[in-house]
């Protein structure tokens, strides 16, 4: 994706930047020495954790955007075992599906041990149905609360996402028994402010 594109993308509001947050809290909780950053979009992650003083490796597949190595997920230029903690938030989704498999090969072959991941969580707005007259605020967490799948609903290909999971043939259940194969979950949430955003917390196996 160009960098005017990018910036379109990932800049903006509070829900945005609460995703941000919560991979920085992630990650922060983990206490990892080493970390790499596949994707760094507007580099808001990449720049706070480099200020607190965490050794972070950016990856990325577009050299626009001046990451530390250029590359793709499915193939990383690093030996196995560099890092000990891999972010890949709101990534896998912009690949096909036939490909999720492999990146989770990748992030495990490169992962010391933690791998922290979020993914497009696609669910029924219920607040629109039950409280239209709700404020932005409850409105959020409302929606955090009560979240029933976009299971009937097939997603097409909108030029950024491939596939999103709740929807018809990505079920939650699916994306966690790929993600079995390779890992312990050991958390999964979604910000309240931002649950469109549904993080998965990583253990090696």
């Amino acid at each position: 994706m160009p960098v005017d594109q990018y910036e379109k993308s990932y800049d903006g509001g509070p829900d945005r930047f609460m995703s941000y947050f919560w991979q920085i809290y992630i990650t922060r909780k983990l206490q990892p020495e080493k970390i790499l950053e596949i994707g760094i979009g507007n580099k808001t992650v990449n720049t706070y954790l480099k200020n607190q003083n965490f050794n972070v490796t950016s990856l990325d597949i577009d050299k626009d955007l001046n990451p530390d190595f250029i590359g793709d997920i499915r193939d990383m230029p690093f030996d196995k075992e560099q890092f000990d903690a891999i972010i890949a938030c709101e990534i896998l989704e912009h690949l096909p599906f036939n490909d999720f498999e492999k990146s989770l090969q990748e992030l495990h072959r490169v992962s010391k041990k933690n791998v922290i991941i979020s993914i497009p969580y696609s669910t029924i707005d219920m607040a629109v149905f039950i409280k239209p007259h709700l404020n932005r605020k409850m409105h959020k967490v409302f929606n955090h609360t009560f979240r029933i799948p976009l299971f009937f609903k097939e997603h097409k290909f909108d030029g950024e996402h491939h596939w999103e999971m709740g929807r018809k043939g990505y079920s939650k259940k699916k994306i966690k028994n790929s993600l079995n194969q390779y890992f312990n979950i050991t958390k999964e949430t979604s910000p309240w402010i931002m649950p469109y955003h549904y993080f998965f917390v990583l253990e090696k196996k």
